[in-house]
């Protein structure tokens, strides 16, 4: 019967690596034992690579332990490799008994225990860090980006299909449960992360158990059920000579193509084309999958020293040599870079997919002298129409160094607005006159309208009289108001001129609807960013209109709704959520933009927002309509259309809140009005 101390790098093969002079004169078996931090000692070879039940523990009289049967089976195996160690260089070795020998060698090692075990437990931790940090775990999940992870919308998919029979058509029931996880995502983040917290450290108290029961079951496998050994077998063998060679704990090394040398079950069985087993100082089995590929054995102390989890040993002191300090370096960096792009690759699930849209990468324009005229369109004489225009020249000159205007046609000021809309040259008769499309809450006050100048389209700036001005007035408060306002139509023409062109997209059936509700959005978004750096205030204005259109789209849709004819008569009303939406969507851009362009954190009139939103089920969804504004825009300054032509789902979602539920149906859209919105109130506690 075996005994207690059991060996995982059996004495037979350590024999190859004994010292020429034990020193003693007695006899015994020593080699030199080289671990990280510590002198090269002088030691038998009984004392390493050895550790007390490694394998089993003491058995019942008459059991057959896991020690036993290695043992049993290692005295035949041990001539073998006593063979391969006395082979003349250049002997080939038949590729099946080299594939069994070096499979056994290294499954019964215990740095594949310990790399085994580190690597559980590094992976468990990492996912006891993912798991229990809800901004970690929301973004895994999708919550925190423009995309859910797959395996979470599978789970709405599954889920929408139970609830066909109770009457909910599943194209609805999947739109919305993907909002509300999305919308309230962090929530349920928070929830998983809170109920988890206390229980993943018990998980983890059995880890050790877990893994040493693992590699036993690995080790007693009949050795034909390895992989390995048929990925060996294929591989052509011969026993070459080496000077001075080490044996690593990890036995055997291997190598992708170019790649450095590592424990061979590091390497992908299907990328190794080179393994080394050292079998003494100066013989080493060699398996190439190519077999003219050259053979190097001059580095291969220093790299099987980085690739030992614990030591080496050899015939005489390495001290000198420095290899030592490297030991454990190999399979420490291997098992971080492999747990972190396990990881990585999981919290990627965020990630649209797939991509449908090449980003549309901004017009590059050098700055160049351009000129704009400015009209006083039914006041005043040419000495304030100068006044005004020094004042624009300080604006957009400045603005013109940084973003581009060289597409303004011109800025005309009057006193009556819509008149000056009306009777505006657009420099093409077809063009129909524009009205300002102010909503009934207010009062339009400036919009840039495209004319056509010599054959190229341009922005030409309406502004009323009250606002121009304000860029005089001594009261520091209007003067920012009126100048924002200023700077943010500017800023919005240059957005214009960045991706004016080639940024079109073939919307599906419910983009083909609601999209034109949200089409400025990502511009208005874009261009409070830019502006609020001018007036901090107007956080304040913003915040009332977004309250003041959802007010009005409400009493809107009310009035359209009680004109209906039946459940049918569906389409006057769903233009009225179309037109109205479409400002609540649009002010809310403005809202978003403008304090995303501030500093983070910097407090700002109207920040309350959310909570002011929070009566209407909204607070949750202003948030996550900011994050994918902001996702609109790439680091690098494109427009992601791949973000854009998904904005669409946010009419959606105010849609709901107004009584309006709209799904694809046939090809086309089905829509049912109710009077009563849908209010998304608090999740529920999970367990509770």
């Amino acid at each position: 019967m075996a005994g207690k101390r059991q060996h995982y790098v059996p004495k037979f093969l350590q024999r190859g690596f004994l010292s020429e002079s034990n020193g003693s004169g007695d006899g015994a078996e020593r080699t030199w034992l080289h671990r990280q931090g510590s002198p090269a000692r002088l030691v038998g070879i009984a004392d390493v690579g050895v550790e007390d039940w490694f394998y089993s523990r003491k058995g019942i009289p008459g059991e057959v332990t896991l020690d036993d049967a290695i043992t049993e089976f290692e005295k035949s195996f041990s001539r073998g490799v006593k063979e391969l160690r006395l082979s003349d260089p250049g002997t080939v070795i038949d590729p099946e008994h080299a594939a069994r020998t070096v499979t056994h060698l290294v499954m019964r090692t215990a740095h594949l225990r310990k790399t085994l075990s580190i690597g559980v437990t590094s992976l468990f931790q990492e996912i006891e860090s993912l798991f229990t940090d809800p901004a970690r775990l929301a973004g895994m999940l999708g919550f925190s980006g423009p995309a859910l992870a797959s395996s979470v919308t599978e789970a709405i998919q599954d889920s929408a299909q139970k609830l066909v029979p109770a009457g909910i058509p599943a194209a609805f029931s999947e739109r919305l449960l993907t909002f509300v996880m999305r919308e309230r995502g962090d929530e349920f983040a928070s929830q998983v992360a809170a109920v988890l917290s206390p229980l993943l450290p018990g998980l983890s108290g059995g880890l050790g158990t877990m893994v040493r029961d693992s590699h036993n079951t690995m080790i007693a496998k009949p050795l034909d059920d390895h992989g390995w050994v048929g990925i060996l077998a294929g591989f052509t063998w011969t026993v070459e000579a080496g000077a001075d060679l080490i044996l690593p704990d990890a036995v055997a090394l291997s190598r992708a193509g170019d790649g450095r040398l590592e424990a061979l079950l590091f390497t992908g069985g299907a990328y190794a084309t080179l393994v080394l087993l050292p079998l003494s100082t100066d013989r080493m089995l060699v398996g190439r999958l190519n077999p003219s590929e050259p053979v190097d054995l001059s580095t291969f102390g220093v790299e099987a020293a980085a690739a030992c989890q614990g030591f080496f040993i050899s015939a005489r002191s390495r001290d000198e040599d420095g290899v030592a300090a490297t030991i454990g370096s190999g399979p420490a960096k291997a098992m971080a870079d492999g747990i972190a792009e396990a990881v990585a690759d999981a919290e990627k699930a965020r990630s649209l997919a797939p991509s449908e849209f090449a980003p549309a990468v901004p017009r590059q324009f050098e700055w160049e002298q351009f000129s704009y005229r400015v009209t006083l369109h039914d006041f005043g004489d040419d000495v304030l129409a100068k006044e005004y225009a020094d004042v624009l020249q300080a604006v957009v000159g400045t603005l013109s160094r940084d973003i581009p205007l060289q597409d303004l046609d011109g800025v005309t000021i009057a006193a009556d607005y819509p008149d000056a809309l009306a009777k505006l040259d657009r420099g093409d008769p077809d063009l129909p006159p524009v009205a300002s499309g102010a909503l009934a809450y207010g009062a339009g006050v400036a919009m840039p309208v495209t004319v056509l100048r010599d054959g190229k389209h341009k922005e030409h700036l309406v502004v009323a009289a009250g606002v121009a001005e304000g860029w005089t007035s001594s009261d520091p408060a209007v003067r920012a108001m009126c100048l924002h306002l200023l700077v943010k139509m500017l800023a919005g023409i240059a957005n214009s001129s960045r991706f004016g062109e080639g940024t079109t997209f073939k919307p599906d059936e419910m983009g083909r609807e609601l999209h034109l509700s949200v089409a400025r959005a990502p511009s208005k978004y874009w261009s409070a960013k830019h502006a609020a750096y001018v007036s901090p205030a107007e956080g304040t204005v913003y915040a009332d209109l977004v309250i003041d259109s959802f007010e009005h789209a409400k009493a809107e849709i009310a009035f359209a709704r009680s004109r209906m004819s039946g459940p049918s008569d569906v389409n006057d009303t769903f233009l009225v959520g179309i037109e109205t939406v479409a400002a609540v969507l649009g002010h809310a851009a403005d809202w978003v933009g403008h304090r995303d362009g501030l500093a983070e954190g910097q407090p700002f009139d109207g920040d309350d927002l959310p909570e002011r939103l929070a009566m209407y089920g909204l607070g949750s969804w202003i948030t996550l309509f900011g994050r994918d504004l902001a996702a609109c825009y790439t680091e690098e300054g494109a427009l992601d259309l791949n973000v854009v032509t998904t904005l669409s789902r946010h009419v959606e979602r105010l849609f709901w809140s107004l009584g309006l539920f709209c799904w694809p149906e046939g090809g086309g859209v089905r829509c049912s009005v109710t009077e009563h919105g849908l209010v998304f109130g608090e999740l529920p506690l999970l367990g509770g």
